[in-house]
């Protein structure tokens, strides 16, 4: 058990774009089975939870970069808990590189609900997580909250099998897929991601069809918006691009 620790990754084919670098979804993939790893080991996983009918939900996440790796670079990935409210618990990560040079940070917040109703619970159904606080902030701080979208519609989708996660609702990983299929591969050649913000706002479940709208708040700016037909807005999010020199 330890309250910090890193964990290091390969980064293989399934993992990079056509450009032969780690796609979004894959970044962000890394850094939420680092979390998944470190509550398993320190005895407040999935499973564990899960077994008390109860399961952890993502909130909110931010990832910062300075550089996105390649197909030849190996990932580290530091991560901790900074800190535990009623409700949300913050987890941290600091990512490097084969060389042991940092290259992004990431920040989430984090829910339990019960897994009946469908409610978050108080975390203090979790004493144990309080041994494992490390009060340390990362340079990005917190994920923040992100505001109504205007916009156009840039992608459609239908929730089905292979969309839908342990948890019985749409995977994560689903929303990050949505969002980067918003652009063409012209705008991927000319432009990396510098910046991705996230906000989980309702579960989307099997079968539910929605909308992600599209605004461009800034140069390489963009907003996005992912509306169910039923449900209505399920979460908002940020990806900010930066020229490729």
């Amino acid at each position: 058990m330890s309250a910090k620790k890193t964990y290091r990754y390969e980064i293989e084919a399934q993992d990079i774009d056509f450009r032969r670098r780690l796609s979004l979804s894959s970044l962000t993939n890394f850094v939420l089975i680092t979390a998944g790893r470190n509550a398993d080991e320190n005895g407040f996983g999935l499973f564990e939870l899960q077994s008390e009918n109860f399961t952890w939900v993502l909130s909110r996440l931010v990832i910062d970069m300075v550089r996105i790796p390649d197909e030849s670079d190996i990932l580290s990935i530091d991560t901790w808990i900074e800190k535990i409210g009623t409700a949300f618990t913050s987890r941290n990560f600091r990512l490097f590189d084969g060389a042991g040079r940092v290259i992004g940070h990431a920040a989430s917040s984090w829910a339990v609900i019960d897994m009946v109703s469908r409610r978050s619970v108080l975390l203090d159904t979790l004493p144990a997580m309080q041994h494992f606080v490390v009060t340390e902030s990362t340079p990005i701080g917190e994920p923040g909250r992100i505001l109504n979208v205007t916009g156009v519609v840039a992608n459609s989708f239908q929730v089905k099998y292979s969309d839908i996660d342990i948890n019985s609702h749409t995977n994560s990983l689903k929303y990050v897929q949505w969002l980067s299929d918003c652009f063409s591969l012209d705008y991927y050649r000319n432009h990396h991601i510098r910046r991705f913000e996230i906000n989980f706002l309702k579960e989307i479940m099997f079968g539910d069809v929605g909308e992600v709208y599209r605004q461009e708040q800034a140069p390489d700016d963009f907003l996005f918006q992912i509306v169910t037909r039923d449900n209505g807005v399920a979460c908002r999010a940020r990806i900010l691009f930066e020229e490729v020199p």
